[in-house]
């Protein structure tokens, strides 16, 4: 008797459309921030960072490019390739799910945080905060739906 994979449920479809959508964003929007800290390529003026502890978007546009850029990106490239790194397990709360259910799990509580973080600090000042906000609530969901769960439950 062989063993075969499941197939793979529309459910991770949908969340690794959510963190490509998220990625991309993020890409774009921390390069723009990186690249001209002083707001202009995005519209934005320093001004909205008074609240905040810094003077520039630099520092914000790294944090945009790495956990909203790169993070993302990356855990939707392991849900559909799920390596077989051991590093993540470092941080994998759920030992039983593959490390990217996990990250997944967690990065729709980082996007929670960073945009309630965000108005907190600057405000609500796109209609983009509610939309990523919603976006990080979809993904923790879909991350939970039974089909996502046992997809990524390890064959021990």
């Amino acid at each position: 008797m062989t063993y075969t994979a499941p197939k793979k449920p529309l459910s991770v479809y949908l969340l690794a459309f959510l963190l490509v959508f998220t990625g991309v964003g993020g890409i774009y929007g921390g390069y723009s921030l990186t690249a001209a800290p002083d707001g202009r390529i995005m519209q934005m003026n320093t001004d909205i960072l008074s609240n905040s502890p810094f003077n520039t978007f630099l520092i914000p546009g790294i944090i945009l490019l790495i956990f909203n850029g790169i993070l993302p990106l990356l855990i939707a490239w392991g849900l559909f390739i799920k390596p077989p790194w051991q590093w993540p397990e470092w941080i994998n709360l759920y030992h039983k799910q593959h490390w990217c259910w996990t990250f997944s799990l967690y990065y729709g509580f980082i996007l929670i945080i960073w945009i309630n973080v965000q108005i907190i600090m600057l405000g609500f000042s796109s209609l983009l905060q509610p939309v990523f906000a919603l976006t990080g609530a979809l993904i923790s969901i879909l991350t939970l739906f039974p089909t996502v769960f046992h997809y990524y439950r390890k064959h021990l």
